[in-house]
Protein backbone atom coordinates (compact mmCIF):
# COMPACT_ATOMS: atom_id res chain seq x y z
CA UNK A 1 0.00 0.00 0.00
CA UNK A 2 1.13 3.21 -0.67
CA UNK A 3 -0.46 6.69 0.96
CA UNK A 4 0.08 9.56 -0.54
CA UNK A 5 -0.96 13.87 -0.35
CA UNK A 6 -1.49 12.87 3.40
CA UNK A 7 0.00 15.53 6.54
CA UNK A 8 1.46 12.67 9.45
CA UNK A 9 2.06 13.78 12.33
CA UNK A 10 5.30 13.19 14.09
CA UNK A 11 4.74 13.88 17.83
CA UNK A 12 4.63 17.88 17.44
CA UNK A 13 3.49 18.59 14.26
CA UNK A 14 1.81 17.62 11.10
CA UNK A 15 4.61 16.68 7.63
CA UNK A 16 3.12 16.03 4.25
CA UNK A 17 4.96 12.87 3.64
CA UNK A 18 4.22 9.51 1.60
CA UNK A 19 4.00 6.51 3.83
CA UNK A 20 4.33 3.00 2.65
CA UNK A 21 2.75 0.11 4.65
CA UNK A 22 4.10 -3.78 3.98
CA UNK A 23 3.57 -6.81 6.06
CA UNK A 24 1.57 -4.42 8.33
CA UNK A 25 4.19 -2.15 8.99
CA UNK A 26 4.97 1.72 8.04
CA UNK A 27 7.77 2.39 5.77
CA UNK A 28 9.20 6.05 4.63
CA UNK A 29 11.10 4.81 1.68
CA UNK A 30 9.73 2.97 -1.28
CA UNK A 31 9.19 -0.94 -0.36
CA UNK A 32 10.54 -3.03 -3.05
CA UNK A 33 6.99 -4.93 -3.61
CA UNK A 34 4.93 -4.09 -6.17
CA UNK A 35 2.12 -1.42 -4.75
CA UNK A 36 -1.28 -2.93 -5.30
CA UNK A 37 -2.75 -0.09 -3.63
CA UNK A 38 -2.32 3.30 -3.65
CA UNK A 39 -4.42 6.09 -1.17
CA UNK A 40 -4.68 9.84 -2.19
CA UNK A 41 -5.36 11.19 1.40
CA UNK A 42 -5.81 14.86 -0.52
CA UNK A 43 -4.34 16.78 2.20
CA UNK A 44 -6.04 15.13 5.02
CA UNK A 45 -4.47 14.23 8.97
CA UNK A 46 -3.39 11.40 10.18
CA UNK A 47 -2.53 10.48 13.77
CA UNK A 48 -2.02 7.16 15.34
CA UNK A 49 -5.15 5.22 17.15
CA UNK A 50 -6.80 6.07 20.49
CA UNK A 51 -6.74 3.81 23.36
CA UNK A 52 -8.57 3.10 26.82
CA UNK A 53 -5.88 2.95 29.21
CA UNK A 54 -8.84 1.34 32.22
CA UNK A 55 -12.09 -0.43 31.72
CA UNK A 56 -13.76 -3.66 32.54
CA UNK A 57 -15.81 -4.53 29.31
CA UNK A 58 -14.55 -6.56 27.14
CA UNK A 59 -15.04 -10.03 29.19
CA UNK A 60 -18.78 -10.22 29.15
CA UNK A 61 -20.56 -11.06 25.95
CA UNK A 62 -23.83 -9.06 27.18
CA UNK A 63 -24.05 -6.71 23.89
CA UNK A 64 -19.92 -7.30 23.32
CA UNK A 65 -20.06 -6.68 19.62
CA UNK A 66 -22.01 -3.35 19.72
CA UNK A 67 -19.30 -2.20 22.90
CA UNK A 68 -16.69 -3.48 20.38
CA UNK A 69 -17.87 -1.27 17.57
CA UNK A 70 -18.35 1.58 19.40
CA UNK A 71 -14.42 1.40 20.30
CA UNK A 72 -13.69 0.82 16.70
CA UNK A 73 -16.11 3.88 16.04
CA UNK A 74 -14.33 6.13 17.94
CA UNK A 75 -11.00 5.19 16.68
CA UNK A 76 -9.49 3.19 19.97
CA UNK A 77 -7.95 0.16 18.95
CA UNK A 78 -6.61 -0.63 22.04
CA UNK A 79 -7.55 -1.31 25.75
CA UNK A 80 -6.46 -2.04 29.12
CA UNK A 81 -8.44 -4.39 30.94
CA UNK A 82 -8.00 -4.02 33.84
CA UNK A 83 -9.07 -7.62 35.87
CA UNK A 84 -11.08 -10.28 34.90
CA UNK A 85 -11.87 -13.71 35.58
CA UNK A 86 -10.16 -15.68 33.34
CA UNK A 87 -12.99 -18.22 32.50
CA UNK A 88 -15.03 -16.03 31.79
CA UNK A 89 -12.56 -14.07 29.12
CA UNK A 90 -10.88 -16.98 27.48
CA UNK A 91 -13.44 -17.79 25.25
CA UNK A 92 -13.98 -14.14 23.95
CA UNK A 93 -9.90 -13.32 23.31
CA UNK A 94 -10.51 -14.74 19.60
CA UNK A 95 -12.38 -11.81 19.21
CA UNK A 96 -9.06 -9.74 20.05
CA UNK A 97 -5.71 -9.32 19.45
CA UNK A 98 -6.01 -9.27 15.59
CA UNK A 99 -5.89 -6.45 12.52
CA UNK A 100 -9.65 -6.33 12.25
CA UNK A 101 -10.63 -6.05 15.58
CA UNK A 102 -9.35 -4.46 19.32
CA UNK A 103 -6.12 -5.30 20.99
CA UNK A 104 -6.83 -5.99 24.66
CA UNK A 105 -3.79 -6.39 26.94
CA UNK A 106 -5.67 -7.75 30.82
CA UNK A 107 -4.96 -8.73 34.06
CA UNK A 108 -7.21 -11.21 36.14
CA UNK A 109 -7.50 -11.50 39.66
CA UNK A 110 -6.32 -8.31 41.12
CA UNK A 111 -4.37 -8.34 44.83
CA UNK A 112 -6.14 -6.79 47.82
CA UNK A 113 -6.80 -7.97 51.33
CA UNK A 114 -9.21 -9.48 53.52
CA UNK A 115 -12.58 -7.94 52.46
CA UNK A 116 -10.97 -5.45 50.16
CA UNK A 117 -12.20 -4.15 46.86
CA UNK A 118 -13.28 -6.10 44.65
CA UNK A 119 -14.75 -8.41 46.99
CA UNK A 120 -18.06 -6.82 47.81
CA UNK A 121 -18.50 -6.33 43.91
CA UNK A 122 -17.72 -9.79 43.14
CA UNK A 123 -20.38 -10.91 45.75
CA UNK A 124 -22.72 -8.61 44.33
CA UNK A 125 -22.34 -10.31 40.44
CA UNK A 126 -22.91 -13.86 41.73
CA UNK A 127 -25.67 -12.88 43.99
CA UNK A 128 -27.47 -11.17 40.81
CA UNK A 129 -26.62 -14.24 38.73
CA UNK A 130 -23.43 -12.86 36.75
CA UNK A 131 -21.38 -15.48 37.34
CA UNK A 132 -22.34 -19.23 36.43
CA UNK A 133 -18.70 -20.32 36.20
CA UNK A 134 -18.51 -20.30 39.90
CA UNK A 135 -20.97 -22.57 42.59
CA UNK A 136 -20.40 -20.69 45.75
CA UNK A 137 -18.66 -17.08 46.65
CA UNK A 138 -16.41 -18.98 48.09
CA UNK A 139 -15.27 -20.12 44.74
CA UNK A 140 -14.67 -16.18 43.42
CA UNK A 141 -11.58 -15.78 45.39
CA UNK A 142 -8.22 -16.73 43.34
CA UNK A 143 -10.21 -16.01 40.13
CA UNK A 144 -11.90 -12.80 40.95
CA UNK A 145 -9.57 -11.41 43.28
CA UNK A 146 -6.77 -12.99 45.18
CA UNK A 147 -6.54 -12.05 48.81
CA UNK A 148 -2.59 -11.00 50.26
CA UNK A 149 -2.50 -9.66 53.97
CA UNK A 150 1.01 -10.89 54.74
CA UNK A 151 4.31 -11.64 53.08
CA UNK A 152 3.70 -15.51 53.67
CA UNK A 153 0.19 -14.96 51.84
CA UNK A 154 2.54 -13.85 48.67
CA UNK A 155 4.90 -15.71 48.61
CA UNK A 156 2.64 -18.93 48.84
CA UNK A 157 0.05 -17.39 46.53
CA UNK A 158 2.49 -15.81 43.59
CA UNK A 159 2.58 -19.09 41.52
CA UNK A 160 -0.65 -19.31 41.42
CA UNK A 161 -0.92 -15.36 40.34
CA UNK A 162 1.69 -16.47 37.99
CA UNK A 163 -0.17 -19.07 36.61
CA UNK A 164 -3.42 -16.68 35.11
CA UNK A 165 -0.13 -15.21 32.66
CA UNK A 166 -1.33 -11.74 33.00
CA UNK A 167 -0.56 -9.28 30.91
CA UNK A 168 0.60 -6.95 34.42
CA UNK A 169 0.03 -7.26 37.61
CA UNK A 170 -2.91 -5.13 39.62
CA UNK A 171 -2.99 -3.90 43.39
CA UNK A 172 -5.48 -2.26 44.78
CA UNK A 173 -4.85 0.52 47.41
CA UNK A 174 -7.79 1.62 49.42
CA UNK A 175 -7.67 4.08 52.24
CA UNK A 176 -4.02 3.37 53.08
CA UNK A 177 -3.81 6.04 55.61
CA UNK A 178 -6.79 4.19 57.75
CA UNK A 179 -5.74 0.36 57.22
CA UNK A 180 -5.23 -0.24 60.58
CA UNK A 181 -8.97 1.28 61.46
CA UNK A 182 -10.41 -0.23 58.61
CA UNK A 183 -8.80 -4.32 58.36
CA UNK A 184 -10.87 -6.16 60.77
CA UNK A 185 -13.73 -4.04 60.29
CA UNK A 186 -17.02 -5.07 58.32
CA UNK A 187 -18.62 -1.55 58.36
CA UNK A 188 -15.88 -1.11 55.42
CA UNK A 189 -16.31 -4.22 53.44
CA UNK A 190 -15.56 -3.89 50.30
CA UNK A 191 -13.44 -0.05 50.93
CA UNK A 192 -10.47 -1.06 51.49
CA UNK A 193 -7.20 -2.68 50.08
CA UNK A 194 -3.99 -4.04 50.75
CA UNK A 195 -1.54 -3.43 53.47
CA UNK A 196 0.55 -0.67 52.48
CA UNK A 197 3.47 -2.27 53.82
CA UNK A 198 3.31 -4.52 51.42
CA UNK A 199 3.23 -2.93 47.92
CA UNK A 200 7.53 -2.64 48.34
CA UNK A 201 7.57 -6.58 48.19
CA UNK A 202 4.43 -7.13 45.51
CA UNK A 203 6.43 -4.63 43.16
CA UNK A 204 10.03 -5.92 43.63
CA UNK A 205 8.12 -9.93 42.80
CA UNK A 206 6.20 -8.51 39.91
CA UNK A 207 9.41 -6.62 38.56
CA UNK A 208 11.68 -9.67 38.96
CA UNK A 209 9.59 -12.05 37.05
CA UNK A 210 9.33 -8.69 34.15
CA UNK A 211 5.71 -7.88 35.09
CA UNK A 212 4.30 -4.28 35.39
CA UNK A 213 2.27 -3.30 38.16
CA UNK A 214 -1.00 -0.79 38.21
CA UNK A 215 -1.86 0.08 41.08
CA UNK A 216 -5.65 1.10 41.98
CA UNK A 217 -5.88 4.32 44.11
CA UNK A 218 -8.52 6.37 45.78
CA UNK A 219 -6.66 8.81 47.93
CA UNK A 220 -3.66 11.13 47.50
CA UNK A 221 -2.02 8.67 50.38
CA UNK A 222 -3.09 5.51 48.46
CA UNK A 223 -0.77 7.62 45.74
CA UNK A 224 2.25 8.40 47.84
CA UNK A 225 2.35 4.17 48.52
CA UNK A 226 2.27 3.33 44.86
CA UNK A 227 4.52 5.82 43.91
CA UNK A 228 6.98 5.42 46.94
CA UNK A 229 7.07 1.45 45.74
CA UNK A 230 7.85 2.36 42.30
CA UNK A 231 4.72 0.98 40.43
CA UNK A 232 4.62 1.16 36.56
CA UNK A 233 1.20 3.16 36.85
CA UNK A 234 -1.54 4.29 38.74
CA UNK A 235 -4.87 3.59 37.44
CA UNK A 236 -6.89 6.32 38.89
CA UNK A 237 -6.32 10.28 39.50
CA UNK A 238 -6.30 10.23 43.24
CA UNK A 239 -9.09 12.41 44.83
CA UNK A 240 -11.41 12.29 41.97
CA UNK A 241 -14.41 11.89 44.70
CA UNK A 242 -12.82 13.29 47.89
CA UNK A 243 -11.60 16.58 46.78
CA UNK A 244 -8.04 16.76 48.26
CA UNK A 245 -4.89 17.87 46.42
CA UNK A 246 -1.87 15.57 45.77
CA UNK A 247 1.03 16.48 47.58
CA UNK A 248 3.60 18.24 44.98
CA UNK A 249 6.42 15.84 46.02
CA UNK A 250 4.67 13.16 45.29
CA UNK A 251 3.77 14.27 41.55
CA UNK A 252 7.10 15.38 41.13
CA UNK A 253 8.63 12.09 42.27
CA UNK A 254 6.00 10.33 40.03
CA UNK A 255 7.41 11.87 37.39
CA UNK A 256 11.15 11.32 37.73
CA UNK A 257 10.26 7.64 38.17
CA UNK A 258 8.87 7.55 34.91
CA UNK A 259 5.32 6.35 36.37
CA UNK A 260 2.08 7.10 34.06
CA UNK A 261 -0.62 8.20 35.90
CA UNK A 262 -4.55 6.92 34.31
CA UNK A 263 -6.77 9.85 34.54
CA UNK A 264 -10.53 8.19 34.90
CA UNK A 265 -11.70 11.60 35.96
CA UNK A 266 -15.74 10.92 33.94
CA UNK A 267 -15.55 8.88 37.15
CA UNK A 268 -16.91 12.25 38.79
CA UNK A 269 -20.35 12.54 36.37
CA UNK A 270 -21.67 9.70 39.38
CA UNK A 271 -21.07 12.80 41.78
CA UNK A 272 -22.90 15.35 39.44
CA UNK A 273 -26.26 15.76 41.29
CA UNK A 274 -23.89 16.50 44.75
CA UNK A 275 -23.94 20.09 46.41
CA UNK A 276 -20.00 20.00 46.57
CA UNK A 277 -19.78 18.27 42.60
CA UNK A 278 -18.00 21.87 41.48
CA UNK A 279 -15.19 21.54 44.50
CA UNK A 280 -14.67 18.01 43.26
CA UNK A 281 -14.37 19.39 39.68
CA UNK A 282 -12.19 22.60 40.82
CA UNK A 283 -9.68 19.82 42.90
CA UNK A 284 -9.81 17.79 39.84
CA UNK A 285 -8.79 20.74 37.26
CA UNK A 286 -6.53 21.90 40.17
CA UNK A 287 -4.00 18.46 40.64
CA UNK A 288 -4.14 17.90 36.83
CA UNK A 289 -2.98 21.21 36.86
CA UNK A 290 0.23 20.10 39.32
CA UNK A 291 1.05 17.30 37.05
CA UNK A 292 0.54 19.13 34.12
CA UNK A 293 3.40 21.79 35.78
CA UNK A 294 6.08 18.98 35.97
CA UNK A 295 5.41 16.70 32.86
CA UNK A 296 3.93 13.83 34.42
CA UNK A 297 2.78 11.25 32.31
CA UNK A 298 -1.20 11.23 31.87
CA UNK A 299 -3.06 8.66 29.68
CA UNK A 300 -6.83 8.38 29.01
CA UNK A 301 -8.73 5.97 30.77
CA UNK A 302 -12.26 5.76 31.32
CA UNK A 303 -13.05 2.81 34.20
CA UNK A 304 -16.90 3.50 32.49
CA UNK A 305 -18.64 -0.04 31.49
CA UNK A 306 -20.66 1.65 29.21
CA UNK A 307 -18.31 3.87 27.46
CA UNK A 308 -15.02 4.22 26.69
CA UNK A 309 -12.17 6.65 26.69
CA UNK A 310 -13.94 8.97 23.98
CA UNK A 311 -16.43 10.37 27.11
CA UNK A 312 -12.69 10.51 29.18
CA UNK A 313 -11.67 12.84 26.41
CA UNK A 314 -14.31 15.03 25.91
CA UNK A 315 -14.32 15.99 29.70
CA UNK A 316 -10.75 16.51 29.64
CA UNK A 317 -10.97 18.71 26.60
CA UNK A 318 -13.88 21.15 28.67
CA UNK A 319 -11.65 21.23 31.80
CA UNK A 320 -9.51 23.75 30.31
CA UNK A 321 -5.97 22.26 31.63
CA UNK A 322 -4.13 20.96 28.71
CA UNK A 323 -3.21 22.28 25.40
CA UNK A 324 -4.62 20.47 21.80
CA UNK A 325 -1.08 18.95 21.53
CA UNK A 326 -1.06 17.61 25.07
CA UNK A 327 -4.49 16.10 24.88
CA UNK A 328 -3.46 14.16 21.13
CA UNK A 329 -0.30 13.17 22.63
CA UNK A 330 -2.06 11.62 26.22
CA UNK A 331 -4.93 9.99 24.44
CA UNK A 332 -2.27 8.48 21.61
CA UNK A 333 1.07 8.08 22.28
CA UNK A 334 0.57 8.24 26.30
CA UNK A 335 -2.17 5.61 26.40
CA UNK A 336 -0.80 3.21 23.85
CA UNK A 337 2.64 3.07 25.51
CA UNK A 338 0.70 2.19 29.36
CA UNK A 339 -0.92 -0.88 27.01
CA UNK A 340 1.47 -2.07 24.95
CA UNK A 341 4.85 -0.81 26.54
CA UNK A 342 7.00 -3.50 24.07
CA UNK A 343 5.18 -3.22 20.83
CA UNK A 344 5.95 -0.15 18.15
CA UNK A 345 2.29 1.62 18.43
CA UNK A 346 1.47 5.14 19.07
CA UNK A 347 3.53 6.92 16.87
CA UNK A 348 3.73 6.94 13.22
CA UNK A 349 7.51 6.25 12.26
CA UNK A 350 9.76 4.23 10.50
CA UNK A 351 8.95 0.08 11.12
CA UNK A 352 5.80 0.82 13.44
CA UNK A 353 2.51 -0.68 12.77
CA UNK A 354 0.77 0.98 10.26
CA UNK A 355 -2.02 1.85 12.41
CA UNK A 356 -3.45 5.39 12.35
CA UNK A 357 -6.63 7.45 11.70
CA UNK A 358 -7.12 9.79 9.16
CA UNK A 359 -8.96 12.91 10.16
CA UNK A 360 -11.09 15.70 7.81
CA UNK A 361 -9.57 18.83 10.28
CA UNK A 362 -6.21 19.81 11.96
CA UNK A 363 -6.71 18.57 15.59
CA UNK A 364 -3.81 20.88 16.76
CA UNK A 365 -5.88 23.85 15.68
CA UNK A 366 -9.51 22.59 16.54
CA UNK A 367 -9.89 19.49 18.13
CA UNK A 368 -13.34 19.81 19.43
CA UNK A 369 -15.44 16.31 18.30
CA UNK A 370 -12.15 14.74 16.91
CA UNK A 371 -14.13 11.36 16.65
CA UNK A 372 -16.62 12.35 14.74
CA UNK A 373 -14.18 13.79 12.08
CA UNK A 374 -12.48 10.61 11.38
CA UNK A 375 -12.77 9.75 7.74
CA UNK A 376 -10.48 6.35 7.50
CA UNK A 377 -9.18 4.08 10.18
CA UNK A 378 -6.61 1.76 9.11
CA UNK A 379 -5.20 -1.44 11.82
CA UNK A 380 -1.98 -3.06 11.02
CA UNK A 381 -2.42 -1.90 6.86
CA UNK A 382 -6.10 -3.51 7.26
CA UNK A 383 -9.01 -0.85 6.01
CA UNK A 384 -11.80 -1.25 8.87
CA UNK A 385 -15.02 -0.44 8.00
Amino acid sequence: MQLINGKWFNGEEFIKRTFWVEDGLLYFDKIENEVDTVLDLSGKFVIPPFAEAHNHNLESDYELEKRIDNYLKNGVFYVKHLSAIRMQLEPLMHLYNKPSGLDVSTTYAPLTGTGGHPVAIREKFFDWGYYDVFDSKQDIESHGYFIIDSEQDLNKKWGHILSFEPDFIKINLLYSEEYEKRKNDPTYFGKKGLNPNLVNKIVEKAHTDGLRVSAHVETAYDFHVAVEANVDEVAHLPEITHGQTIDPEDIKMAKEKGITIVTTVSLIRKRAKQPNFQILMDNIRHNLKQFKKVGAKLAVGSDNFNGNSAGEFQLLQNLGVFTNLELLKMWTENSTETIFPNRKVGKLFEGYEASFLVLETNPLENIVGITEGIELRIKQGTILN
